[in-house]
């Protein structure tokens, strides 16, 4: 493996690849507010086990990459689109297969949407159909509000952290690092078991490497796509994946299988005893269904 920083719009994204660079390249991208770390080596290795060029990288304003003032320099959906595509150009990467999960997921259908012709295939984890009004479905949600005709909002277990942690944000560093433990718990499926030491060392690194830890919470602030760009969803002609989770408490089961079926030609793989992480337990069949669409061999 081998750390980059690139330039990407003016900024720098960190970004690490995996594997021998002539391989089919697979990009990781990791949902709102969360750095490129949290795609787990183990799974990684599988991947380049089974013939793939791996590359995870750090979203703007989290981890290594470069940090905003969100108020003074606002950006869009569309702008972390494109950073994704810098790290390809960065890469001399033409064409690749992404991979997204949670918010990186609605990246990837943004980035397939708007430049089919750089994307080999298309996988959404434990995502939600690109569509307008997602941050004011969740604003409504965590008010004890649901839109009609909307899909499911988080879980309870989910919503009553957020506004616990809202009404009693962290002190210092060690509440914060326990509050992401106990976030990383409720997001994790209810009946799998949780290894919070190591939960707790991810959350420790995830701190100590971030420029800004607190500039990652701008990501809550990035508005939803056009209702052109969601529209576009229905036309696409990417060959889909779509992986989600029986419990995932902040997007529930539903969600996964609107994208699968918003998306034409889309294939959906549900899994048991996943939640809205990526457990240990999971990986050899994770690995095994992106190898295939990908076009490897597990």
């Amino acid at each position: 493996m081998a750390e980059r920083m690139v330039k990407s719009n003016g900024i720098e994204l960190w970004t690490e690849g995996f594997g021998q660079p002539g391989n089919p390249p697979i990009l990781l991208v990791m949902g709102a507010s969360a750095q490129g770390i949290l795609w787990p080596e183990e799974l990684i290795e599988q991947l380049v086990a089974g013939g793939r060029y791996v590359i995870r990288y750090d979203h703007r304003d989290t981890g290594q990459s470069t940090s905003f003032d969100f108020q003074k320099n606002p950006y869009t959906l569309e702008d972390l689109a494109k950073d994704a595509l810098g790290v390809l150009d960065a890469y001399g990467i033409a064409a690749a297969h992404l991979v997204g999960a949670s918010m990186g997921g609605m990246i990837c259908q943004l980035v397939s949407i708007l430049h089919p012709e750089r994307v080999l295939s298309l996988t959404v984890m434990m995502s939600t159909p690109l569509r307008t009004g997602i941050v004011e479905t969740f604003q409504q949600a965590f008010q004890g509000k649901t839109p009609e005709g909307a899909l499911p909002p988080p879980a309870s277990r989910a919503i009553e952290l957020q506004l616990a942690a809202a009404s009693n944000p962290p002190r210092d560093r060690e509440e914060a690092i326990d509050l992401q433990v106990k976030m990383a718990r409720t997001m994790a499926a209810s009946g799998v078991p949780f290894d919070e030491q190591e939960c707790r060392r991810t959350v420790e690194r995830i701190f100590n490497r971030a420029r800004n830890p607190a500039a990652a919470m701008n990501h809550g602030f990035v508005p939803s796509p056009t209702r052109e760009q969601a529209e576009a969803l229905k036309h696409l002609r990417v060959p889909t994946l779509v992986i989600h989770g029986t419990d995932d408490p902040m997007f529930p089961a539903a969600h996964g299988v609107a994208v699968a079926e918003r998306i034409p030609g889309a294939k959906l793989l549900m899994l048991e005893g996943m939640g809205h992480d990526i457990p240990r337990a999971l990986f050899g069949e994770l690995s095994r269904a992106l190898l295939t669409h990908t076009g490897a061999r597990a």
